[in-house]
């Protein structure tokens, strides 16, 4: 059935970053599967918290931007490095922003909501909108969206690519009890005031429902997933050299990150591998730091570290690499593992137990996963899958079954089952709306 749906997505072309694809996905089959989606995004996006590029909504989506009244990311950062100076001169060290915590309510992105909900209000009229989604983060649309459900009575779906304001996020970052009460209480008033909560990933799922009961009937699942437009047609050609392959963001910040580069300089040691034989390519945010680190290791002619390069660049060179190196900061799950199953690469996975290893086992059959802090487990895995190559015996993984439940088109789909099936059945009548 036809309907209009208007969608907050702060992360949209031509923003590239990987919180924009989802969006990207929603409204490109919204569109194809017969809804009519209008999507509003940023005009002048934070750039200390975004990139920037050349990419373009999805033919036919109606785009319309809206600008933040103020972008106060590096006013922040700046405040707080100045209080820090002023404070070691007297033997302080400061281990919070005490700015953000004050100021960034719900984040940074605050200064966005005012003139969105306006606009916002302006398209509900002139478009005939019969729901309204929103994309989060930032959680400052999430605000919006409440606003405009309660100035227009419009459905509301909230989608949260990340959780908030549950015990793991604040454990994660050591966030402060006062701001602990005010984050929850802003949840709280999400889920009360929300339709339909969307979350990505089961054990984000369980742990809301855990915190949340009383509104578990309206929490569901949508993976991320792989957009099919993206598939490499046969295998490509491997690098001559084996190589290890990890894309985006290393998560320095959340987990322990060292046992692979031990691993690596412990084979290297043995003489199990030299830079003629093997190599680790690394794209993405943190280049500097993983220069440092394989300098440190004495494996820095193993290891070759660049700046993020378009999403296209980046598939072909996953394809061409031997290993991808996952790495995950739960309950969250990296879009690398939607990538790396279609593309057909074994994963080398260095993640706790949970939703991811039971899909990687599942889905890739000459994967790695490996569970425990061990260089010498993580360096077995490597000889072990140099051989597999070596002797023709890596095995293809399942990739059609793997789309069948996780390719954007068929989540897109889920989605829209879920909102006609629990609007309907909550007597939300959107087609009068």
């Amino acid at each position: 059935m036809n309907r209009n749906i208007l969608m907050l997505c702060y992360y949209y072309p031509p923003l590239t970053d990987v919180g924009s694809k989802r969006s990207i996905a929603f409204s490109k089959y919204f569109k194809k599967h017969g809804w009519n989606p209008f999507v509003l995004s940023v005009n002048n996006p934070d750039k200390g918290y975004c990139s920037i590029g050349n990419d373009r909504p999805p033919e036919g989506v109606t785009t319309e931007y809206s600008y933040s009244i103020i972008n106060i990311s590096k006013l922040i950062g700046r405040l707080n490095a100045a209080l820090s100076k002023a404070l070691r001169l007297i033997n302080i060290n400061m281990k919070r922003n005490y700015f953000y915590q004050i100021l960034c309510i719900p984040d940074y992105f605050w200064g966005w909501i005012p003139l969105t909900t306006i606009k916002g209000l302006r398209l509900i009229k002139r478009f005939k909108i019969d729901m309204i989604y929103v994309s989060c983060t930032p959680i400052s649309s999430a605000v919006s969206g409440i606003m405009l459900k309660f100035l227009t009575g419009k459905p509301l779906i909230l989608d949260f690519r990340d959780p908030f304001a549950v015990e793991t996020v604040f454990s994660m970052f050591d966030v402060p009890q006062f701001r602990r009460k005010i984050d929850r209480h802003i949840q709280k008033y999400f889920l009360k005031h929300t339709d339909i909560f969307i979350v990505n990933n089961d054990e984000t799922r369980g742990i809301y429902i855990q915190e949340y009961p009383e509104v578990k009937d309206k929490i569901f699942v949508i993976h991320n997933g792989f957009e099919s437009g993206y598939m490499i047609e046969g295998k490509l050609e491997k690098y001559q050299k084996f190589t290890i392959v990890y894309t985006g963001d290393f998560y320095f910040w959340a987990s322990k990150y060292k046992i692979f580069f031990e691993a690596i300089a412990l084979l290297k040691q043995i003489g199990k591998i030299n830079k003629d034989t093997f190599q680790f390519l690394f794209y993405g945010d943190g280049k500097d730091r993983i220069e440092r680190i394989a300098t440190d290791y004495g494996i820095d002619d193993l290891v070759i570290a660049n700046s993020r390069i378009p999403y296209s660049y980046v598939l072909h060179i996953i394809s061409e690499s031997h290993l991808q190196l996952i790495r995950i900061v739960k309950p969250m799950i990296s879009t690398k593992l939607f990538e790396g199953i279609p593309l057909n690469i074994p994963f080398l996975a260095i993640i706790p137990q949970g939703e991811v290893e039971e899909i990687i086992k599942a889905y890739s059959p000459s994967s790695y996963v490996i569970t425990e802090e061990s260089e010498e487990k993580v360096a077995d895995a490597i000889l072990d899958a140099i051989l597999k190559y070596k002797n023709n015996e890596i095995m293809d993984n399942h990739v059609q079954e793997f789309l069948k439940r996780f390719s954007r088109e068929n989540l897109t789909l889920k989605l829209m089952k879920i909102i006609e099936q629990n609007l309907n059945h909550k007597g939300v009548n959107i087609e009068n709306n």
